[in-house]
């Protein structure tokens, strides 16, 4: 197949930064929550904290020595997003879908306000969901060529770094992480080493890059205790079920805070009422972390049906459009917080702000959040693509990009600690780009796909 048409995807794909473009000139430098004034001072002050991961803090203060300003950062977002947006348009070209949808696709993606909104949000979780769309394009590659992709060792080379940033960018990455190559390793376990560049490329970026980060910087290596991502969870089993706590355990518990906050500021939406109550101190947890691991894995275990449902209803937003009336949904906050770093919003172009803004007040109200920010009509509309892809026997192969949506998506239903985008933007942003793929659902012959077989 020619080159020619998967250049002018990568080219027009390469707009896919005009919309963001205007978004940043428009609410310059973006949006920054009190997490990044927090990370942005540790760039200032050459002093990183690994509460969020210091790679990205690091990251910060990379970008900030050429242009000392928040809007560098945000900007490089901005130009990095094109890039795997341009990227995922030419692997779309290469299977078969016109150059033209591929690279427009991924332009009405980026013109997406709750996309664009976010692309400038000075947050890990853009550069996470930016990696994330990287090894979602190597694994289009895959799927268009199974045996070329592993005969190479690039191929699989790019996809080990993309997943190894994967676990730079986020502390629960690691789980996106395990699962694809759990799969992989399935898919081919007649063929194993030919997974080595991928293993390799993952340990070299996702653990010994970390491990140099943390001894060349002045990084407090702390990072937050397993234990305190499932207080909520912890809450939910006393609640519902005090009797499944011992004595010991309860003591435990009050160690932490009164019984009376564990269950009054329990709400199975949003963990941030009790995590972030006065009364509730997680020192004891830091103090004795082995002692509350087993507590939460006895709990849990034991009571799996009452986890099973607070985890249902935190994670209901990625499946249920309308929101709850009792709840709270987060999104990127519309003022900067003040601060001592003289950060503020200085729109560069007065015009850019007032179209935006005309966006961004149309999709801010509760009873429009089912179409804008909150993202289960998106995701069930990749569930129902990759469920078309897996009527058809020729276009299966195309399953392992959906592989990596499924991980994310589970990765993220299992750990999220509040209904809140930023733990949706990956999986919102790819089952997006993978709408182009209908293309081949109706037109399976345009389909590039080389056929696999046992000794692929």
């Amino acid at each position: 197949m020619s080159t020619a048409p998967a250049s002018r995807a990568f080219r027009l794909g390469l707009a896919s930064a005009l919309p963001l473009l205007v978004w940043w000139l428009g609410w310059f430098p973006g949006f920054l929550s009190s997490d990044s004034i927090d990370q942005l001072g540790q760039a200032y002050r050459f002093e990183f904290a690994n509460f969020h991961p210091a790679f990205h803090t690091i990251s910060i203060w990379a970008v900030t020595r050429l242009w000392e300003h928040p809007g560098a950062v945000t900007l490089a977002q901005v130009a990095a997003m094109s890039v795997v947006l341009a990227l995922v348009a030419r692997r779309l070209t290469g299977l078969g879908v016109p150059w033209w949808l591929a690279g427009g696709s991924m332009i009405l993606v980026a013109a997406i306000p709750m996309v664009a909104v976010t692309t400038i949000t000075m947050w890990k979780d853009v550069p996470y969901t930016i990696a994330l769309t990287w090894a979602f394009a190597e694994l289009l590659g895959m799927a268009r060529d199974r045996r070329g992709f592993w005969t190479s060792p690039w191929g699989p080379l790019r996809l080990g770094a993309a997943l190894g940033l994967l676990m730079l960018y986020r502390h629960n990455g690691w789980i996106t992480v395990g699962l694809v190559a759990v799969a992989l390793a399935v898919a081919e376990r007649r063929r194993l080493r030919r997974l080595l560049p991928l293993v390799g490329a993952i340990v070299v970026v996702g653990v010994v890059a970390d491990a140099v980060v943390l001894r060349a910087f002045p990084v407090d290596p702390a990072s937050i205790e397993p234990a305190e991502v499932f207080v909520s969870d912890l809450a939910a089993v006393y609640r519902y079920r005090p009797d499944a706590f011992g004595p010991e355990d309860l003591e435990r518990l009050r160690a932490v805070a009164p019984l009376a906050v564990w269950t009054s500021r329990y709400d199975c939406h949003d963990s941030t009422p009790l995590a972030f109550d006065p009364a509730f101190d997680t020192t004891a947890i830091r103090q004795d972390p082995a002692t509350y691991r087993s507590l939460v894995a006895r709990i849990v275990i034991g009571n799996l049906p009452v986890v099973l449902g607070h985890r249902w209803c935190a994670a209901s937003y990625f499946f249920v459009p309308p929101q709850p009336t009792d709840a709270f949904f987060h999104r990127p906050p519309f003022d900067i917080p003040p601060n001592t770093l003289g950060v503020e919003r200085r729109p560069i172009s007065d015009r850019a702000y007032a179209m935006t803004k005309a966006l961004y007040v149309w999709i801010e109200p509760a009873e429009r959040l089912w179409l804008t920010w909150r993202p289960a009509l998106v995701v069930w509309a990749g569930i129902l693509t990759y469920g078309a892809l897996a009527l058809r026997r020729r276009l299966r192969p195309l399953l392992w990009p959906g592989s990596l949506i499924a991980a994310q998506l589970l990765n993220a239903a299992a750990t999220t600690p509040a209904q809140e985008f930023r733990f949706a933007f990956g999986v919102y942003l790819l089952c997006l780009a993978s709408l182009p793929l209908w293309w081949l659902i109706l037109r399976p012959d345009d389909a590039a796909i080389a056929p696999v077989s046992d000794g692929s």
